[in-house]
C-alpha cells in the first residue's frame, strides 16, 4: 500500500471514530433527557462557538507551525477531557457550558488541521486531484457514522449520560493511537528549525494579506458557513422537536438516520457538479435548506424529516465543493490557518443564529 494511502486510510479512521460515538451524536438528547430546556441547549450551542470563534484561527496557526499531526493529537485529548466533565459535572449549567468549550477546542485543533494534512500530502506526490475523491469520502464516512450513532441516540439514552460518555472516551483513546502513526507534511517539518516566533508572525502576517487581497476566498467561506448553520441547528434541535410529534421513542433514531442520507447524496453528487461556479451550488443549496427549515413548521414528523434530509443534502453539497474549492487557492504554509477561517466564519454565524433558533425552535 503506498504512502498516500495509508496516511488516507488513517485520516478516514479519525473520522469514522470521532463520529460513531453515540454521546456525540445524541447531545441534545442527553442533555435534554437530564432536564435541560431546548433554550438552554440553545445557550451551550452558543458557548460552543464563542470557544469556537476565539480558538479556531489560533489553533490553524498551532497546526501550520507546530505540526498538524500534533493538532490531531491534542484535538483527541481535548475530547477525553470533555467527556470526563460531562460525567462529573452533568448536574451544574456551568459545568456543563465548561464541557461543551473543551469540545470545541477538539473540533478546533481538528479542523484545517486534518484536511491540510490530507491535502499536502497528496500534493506531495503530485496527486493533489485526489483530494475531490478525498473529500467526498470524508463527508460520506462522516454522515454515515453519525448517521448510525444517531440511530443509537435510544441506547445512549438508555445507557446513561456517564456510560454513554465513557464510551466517548474508548473511542478518543483509539483516535490518539492512530494519530501518532501519521506522517507530518514536509511543509512543516522543513521549517521546524526556524525561530517559534517568527514562523507564528509570518504565518499570521501572511493569512491576513492573502484574505484581504482575495475576496474570491472570502466569499466561498462565508456562504458556506451561512448554509452550513442553518443545517447543524435544524439536525440538532429536531432532536427534541420530533417527538413532539407523537411519534413512538423507538422511531426516533431511524427518522434521524434517514435525514443524515441527504447528506450523502450531496457528497455523492458533488463530483457531478464540479465545473459549476460556486456562486451558482449556493444559490440551489439557499434554495433547498431553507425548505427544510421552513419543513420543521409543519409539525407533521415525515415532512419535518424530509426537511432535515434536504438540508443536509444542501449542507454537504456546498461544503465539498467550497472544500475544494479553498485548498486549490490557499498556499500550503498556512493551509491550515486558512482552512481555519472557514470553521471561524461558521463559528460566528453559528453565534448570532443559535440563540435566535433557541427561541424559534421553542415556539
Amino acid at each position: 500500500m503506498d504512502f498516500c494511502k495509508k496516511q488516507l486510510n488513517k485520516l478516514y479512521a479519525l473520522n469514522f471514530l470521532g463520529n460513531i460515538s453515540i454521546a456525540g451524536a445524541a447531545w441534545v438528547l442527553l442533555l435534554v433527557s437530564c432536564g435541560y430546556s431546548i433554550f438552554e441547549v440553545g445557550i451551550f450551542e452558543t458557548v460552543f462557538h464563542l470557544v469556537s470563534l476565539t480558538a479556531e484561527i489560533p489553533s490553524g496557526v498551532f497546526a501550520d507551525v507546530f505540526g498538524r499531526k500534533k493538532s490531531l493529537i491534542l484535538s483527541s485529548v481535548c475530547w477525553v477531557i470533555s467527556a470526563l466533565t460531562r460525567i462529573l459535572w452533568i448536574q451544574s449549567f456551568a459545568g456543563v457550558a465548561f464541557s461543551i468549550g473543551i469540545n470545541a477546542l477538539s473540533y478546533n485543533f481538528a479542523s484545517g488541521a486534518d484536511s491540510a494534512l490530507a491535502y499536502d500530502s497528496l500534493k506531495e506526490n503530485g496527486r493533489q486531484d485526489d483530494y475531490d475523491r478525498y473529500i467526498s469520502n470524508q463527508t460520506m464516512i462522516y454522515r454515515i457514522t453519525n448517521g448510525v450513532a444517531t440511530l443509537a441516540a435510544g441506547i445512549a439514552v438508555m445507557l446513561g449520560n456517564t456510560k454513554a460518555h465513557i464510551i466517548s472516551i474508548i473511542l478518543a483513546f483509539i483516535q490518539i493511537m492512530v494519530a501518532v502513526t501519521l506522517k507530518e507534511n514536509k511543509v512543516i517539518s522543513q521549517s521546524a528549525d526556524r525561530e517559534f516566533a517568527a514562523r507564528v508572525r509570518e504565518c499570521v502576517s501572511e493569512s491576513f494579506h492573502f484574505l484581504k487581497g482575495n475576496r474570491q476566498v472570502t466569499g466561498i467561506i462565508f456562504r458556506n458557513a451561512f448554509i452550513g448553520g442553518i443545517d447543524i441547528l435544524l439536525l440538532f434541535f429536531l432532536q427534541a422537536k420530533l417527538p413532539m410529534t407523537g411519534i413512538r421513542d423507538w422511531i426516533l433514531g431511524p427518522l434521524l438516520f434517514v435525514m443524515s442520507l441527504g447528506g450523502i447524496l450531496g457528497a455523492m453528487l458533488s463530483q457531478k457538479v464540479r465545473s459549476w461556479p460556486v456562486s451558482r451550488i449556493f444559490i440551489l443549496c439557499l434554495a433547498v435548506v431553507t425548505a427544510g427549515f421552513a419543513a420543521n413548521f409543519s409539525g407533521i414528523a415525515w415532512i419535518m424529516t424530509a426537511g432535515g434530509f434536504v438540508a443536509a443534502f444542501a449542507d454537504d453539497l456546498i461544503q465539498i465543493r467550497a472544500d475544494v474549492e479553498l485548498n486549490t487557492l490557499v498556499p500550503s504554509e498556512q493551509r491550515a490557518t486558512l482552512i481555519s477561517v472557514n470553521s471561524w466564519c461558521f463559528s460566528l454565524v453559528m453565534i448570532v443564529l443559535s440563540p435566535l433558533s433557541g427561541i424559534i425552535f421553542s415556539l
